[in-house]
């Protein structure tokens, strides 16, 4: 099933951990497996130990991946969204903002460094 058409049934674990790896563009399984092991998304697994995952968790993997690209660590991340889940926070939500804080943040940088080089 395409990616696209997955969006019908955003609950039913479809994708294979190579799905994920082409999704994200990820080199090994393990990159791609590492937000499972880390606990952030759990994945179903069939009785051979294969992960499949929903629509609905690579969306929120993406989520995910954007603040992992600016270096925070799935320890990390996974600390901040216990802390919100346990004050009754929405972590999607939490993400969303987080990540948009983040994105603001590192921009600013970069720009005012650009400056400070002229």
């Amino acid at each position: 099933m395409r990616y696209e058409e997955a969006s019908r049934l955003p609950n039913e674990p479809i994708f294979t951990t190579k799905d994920i790896m082409e999704i994200f563009h990820f080199s090994s399984q393990a990159t791609a497996q590492r937000f499972d092991k880390s606990g952030l998304v759990n994945a179903k697994k069939n009785k051979n130990g294969h992960r499949f995952y929903s629509y609905n968790q690579i969306e929120y993997m993406k989520k995910l991946q954007k603040l992992v690209d600016y270096d925070i660590s799935h320890f990390t991340i996974k600390v901040m969204l216990e802390f919100e889940k346990s004050k009754g926070r929405d972590e999607n939500l939490f993400l969303e903002e987080f990540t948009e804080f983040y994105t603001k943040r590192t921009y600013s940088m970069s720009r005012n460094n650009k400056r400070k080089q002229k």
